[in-house]
């Protein structure tokens, strides 16, 4: 096993988790090394055998080079769990989340050490059957592990996993410079007045429907749907995002987005500008998007316009520029997207990230998000 120093908030969690029996959740910011905290919980553990779910296939491929790094192994040591389910015994076996609810583990008499990366979402009813075996040890990873909108955490996730055991903040991070400085730059800017008009029109036609059907119904969800999509389409929004681009013409920058079309356009406009810069989306072929992720990687490319899909596993800390065009309500995604740009690296002193923001519902969020950052981040509004 390769002896890698721990930091000090792994050895206090370690100790934590140790205490509670080798049980629980431990909240850790992104970017804050969850990974390798966990990779010495599996060294903590007799049992030979671990089992480790994952959300994504790019979180299980960053899973399985740390894994074989950290303990001086190769890649063919670590099983991947496929479709048919076979668990290799005294070994770690990664599995996406997906998979893991199939695999029927309440069955298994193996033991195992079970380790949930992102493990709010398997609390959701799809896929907490990952969590029905009955582990000798278990650990849950999040930067959130509440739900916004159940109590997937109380009900599932403690139960089966354990309590909150530990957290390491943002405040914890920049103290101990796990991450950068950095600087959030809030830019409210108008909706084009048809817009503005179209999603006032859908705000009040949403708060009727709440009012008769709930907010659950499927009529309902499609007013959000379409009033969020109208407003991420803005031409406004899309512009702002390509003035904010060339301001930083040079430096290693990721333009985050809700709206695949508007991906394809900023790409479109900055390839017009010569400015090198590739698309990153949920529609293109794998090949397609390892080549572009490689690209952005080496430094062929500067920017990098995403649609959601690298909100989680993906990591190139020279990443010195976030615009978060467009984004969701979740208090989750923002965090994941913070933590996409805050990784230090060698000659990277601070990062700098702008939202972009037009409605009210996403300033309160802005606001909200300000009093929690205080003495954490640079925090400063400015209107287009």
């Amino acid at each position: 096993m390769a002896a890698l120093p721990l930091r000090d908030w792994q050895k206090d969690a370690l100790e934590l988790w140790r205490e509670a029996g080798k049980r629980g959740i431990v909240e850790v910011v992104t970017g804050g090394g969850k990974t390798i905290f966990a990779l010495s919980c599996i060294r903590e553990i007799d049992v030979g055998t671990t089992l480790v779910v994952v959300p994504t296939v790019a979180l299980l491929d960053q899973w399985w080079e740390e894994a074989a790094s950290f303990f001086d192994i190769s890649l063919n040591d670590i099983n991947i769990v496929n479709a048919a389910g076979r668990i290799r015994p005294g070994t770690i076996n990664l599995v996406v989340l997906n998979t893991a609810s199939k695999l029927d583990l309440a069955r298994r008499k193996v033991p195992y050490f079970l380790i949930v990366d992102e493990c709010h979402k398997a609390a959701s009813q799809k896929f907490r059957t990952a969590l029905d075996g009955e582990p000798v040890a278990t650990l849950g990873l999040s930067a959130t592990p509440e739900r916004p909108y159940d109590e997937g955490l109380n009900d599932v996730l403690i139960p089966k996993i354990g309590p909150i055991i530990y957290s390491y903040t943002y405040k914890d991070a920049l103290r101990d410079k796990v991450i950068v400085p950095f600087d959030l730059k809030n830019v409210v800017f108008e909706l084009e007045p048809d817009r503005q008009a179209d999603y006032e029109k859908l705000t009040k036609a949403i708060g009727r429907a709440i009012g008769k059907n709930g907010l659950d119904d499927d009529r309902t969800i499609a007013l959000l749907l379409r009033r969020a999509r109208l407003v991420n389409l803005s031409m406004n929004r899309i512009r702002l995002a390509l003035r904010l681009v060339l301001a930083h013409k040079g430096s290693r920058t990721i333009v985050f987005h809700e709206d695949i079309e508007a991906c394809d356009v900023i790409h479109e406009v900055l390839t017009e500008a010569r400015i090198l810069s590739g698309v990153y989306h949920s529609k293109m072929k794998m090949r397609q998007r390892a080549e572009i992720l490689l690209a952005y990687r080496k430094g062929e490319i500067d920017v990098l316009i995403t649609c959601r899909a690298l909100d989680e596993g993906f990591n190139v800390p020279e990443t010195e520029v976030g615009i978060i065009a467009a984004s969701t309500a979740t208090r989750r995604q923002r965090i994941q997207r913070l933590g996409r740009v805050l990784r230090p690296v060698s000659g990277k002193d601070r990062a700098v990230i702008y939202s972009l923001v037009a409605t009210e519902p996403e300033i309160k969020r802005l606001r909200e998000e300000e009093v929690d950052l205080e003495n954490v981040a640079q925090v400063t509004w400015g209107r287009a």
